[in-house]
């Protein structure tokens, strides 16, 4: 078990005491987005150095009868290799044969605490083989790889699932064509141009399409793709919408009136056509503790608060709005599923472990842990947010506070989890057991 140094995203939609919170720091005014944990080329984790020789000084006394703790602070003067070497060293007995034959000579997953402010980018993430051929494709073609327009970063696919830790609002797949309809329908009661009441019209005429994917992908590339669509925001944003009854047909599938989440989006993204396509997902009102899964294929935008994400290691996003970055409407009409679909919640088994839409990854939820075996499929990355949590093995102890986290490779010893407080543990979604090598 190796303790490690992450990295904090300062994205502007973060929040600015959440994280802070977690590792334990005063928060500065900076927004604190996302905390990265494990070895995505971008932002890899690092090992801590300073804790590697008592680890293997309290293995000899496990061995000769006796015990010992580690409970190290780590800083700067600490940080050694990043992941990626570390896990290039010796990737059998790290990752675990059964991953390394899966996925390769890489860590799979992608552990972060996420924390949103104020909405995210309506985004899509492609399966394994648009991953593979767009990435290919952009290889061979450009755009460079650090490109603002580029669409693939690398080969993999990005299904994701998040774990509320607060009060979290989500957008996730279509709504019904009947309530989507029904929404835009509304509309046609405010003042509004000619301009933008031929624009309402054509969008609702979309919606009336033969097939329900037909209707809401030409629905879509209209509402990203015409000129006319930011004024209509616009004029949309400057009126009131009455809000109407729990039960009416255009609240169906979201947790809020559509109009409300017109309003809280266009005052943040004036003028974004992607508040109209918000107005086709579904709405999400997680509580603390319940979880969402992504897949690929499917739209969807965190609309605000702190979770626990985990995902394949991927940065492959194409966004649809609510963004001031690169959207390429075609790719995006090649990648999205355009069918209604309800909201995949998950819901953890008996050992507290929540499982996503691919192999990718796994997620283990442990509360106030009594002697509990540590779920591992393989290589893990654990991560307490709060409390006190001492992880031990054969031969080997260390205790996590708030904000501390560790790798555990595949081939170490059974670990179980005992303390107040709770602890997070990111392993592949792989069907396997002990030993992994």
């Amino acid at each position: 078990m190796r303790r490690l140094h992450n990295t904090v995203k300062n994205f502007a939609w973060g929040t600015t005491d959440a994280i802070p919170a977690i590792l334990g720091t005063a928060p500065d005014g900076t927004p604190c987005a996302e905390l990265w944990l494990g070895a995505h080329p971008l932002s890899p984790s690092r090992l801590d150095t300073g804790d590697f020789e008592q680890q293997r000084s309290t293995r000899r006394s496990a061995q000769q009868g006796s015990s010992s703790s580690l409970d190290v602070k780590t800083d700067s003067s600490t940080v050694g290799p990043n992941l990626i070497e570390y896990v290039a060293g010796d990737p059998a007995g790290l990752l675990g044969q059964d991953s390394l034959r899966v996925f390769g000579p890489r860590l799979p997953f992608l552990l972060k605490v996420l924390s949103a402010q104020k909405a995210l980018s309506i985004q899509v993430h492609p399966n394994p083989e648009q991953a593979a051929t767009g990435f290919a494709r952009e290889e061979s073609q450009g755009p460079d790889l650090d490109s603002a327009t580029r669409n693939y970063k690398d080969p993999s696919a990005k299904p994701e699932l998040i774990y509320a830790l607060t009060e979290f609002h989500a957008l996730t797949g279509f709504r019904s064509r009947k309530a989507v309809r029904a929404t835009f329908e509304r509309l046609l009661s405010l003042s509004l141009s000619a301009t933008s009441l031929d624009f309402l019209g054509d969008v609702i005429s979309a919606l009336k399409s033969v097939t329900e994917a037909r209707a809401f992908s030409k629905a879509v590339e209209l509402v990203l793709g015409d000129s006319r669509s930011a004024g209509f925001v616009d004029e949309v944003a400057a009126q009131d919408l009455a809000e109407l009854p729990e039960g009416h047909i255009s609240r169906s599938g979201t947790a809020v009136d559509p109009a409300e989440t017109f309003h809280e989006l266009v005052s943040d993204y004036p003028s974004d056509p992607g508040v109209l396509v918000a107005l086709m997902l579904n709405r999400v009102h997680l509580q603390p503790g319940e979880a969402l899964a992504m897949e690929s294929g499917v739209l969807h935008a965190y609309l605000g608060g702190t979770g626990i994400e985990v995902m394949a290691s991927s940065d492959n996003v194409l966004r649809g709005g609510l963004t001031n970055k690169h959207i390429d409407i075609p790719e995006l009409g090649k990648v999205a599923k355009f069918t209604s679909a309800r909201p995949r919640m998950v819901e953890p088994d008996r050992d507290g472990i929540l499982l996503g839409t691919t192999e990718d990854f796994a997620l283990q939820s442990l509360r106030c842990p009594r002697l509990t075996q540590v779920e591992r499929r393989g290589a893990s990355i654990a991560l307490c947010t709060s409390g006190t949590i001492t992880l031990t093995s054969l031969g080997s102890t260390v205790t996590l506070t708030r904000g501390q986290s560790v790798f555990i490779a595949a081939n170490e010893p059974t670990v179980t989890a005992d303390g107040h407080g709770d602890l997070f543990v990111a392993t592949t979604g792989l069907e396997t057991s002990l030993p992994f090598v």
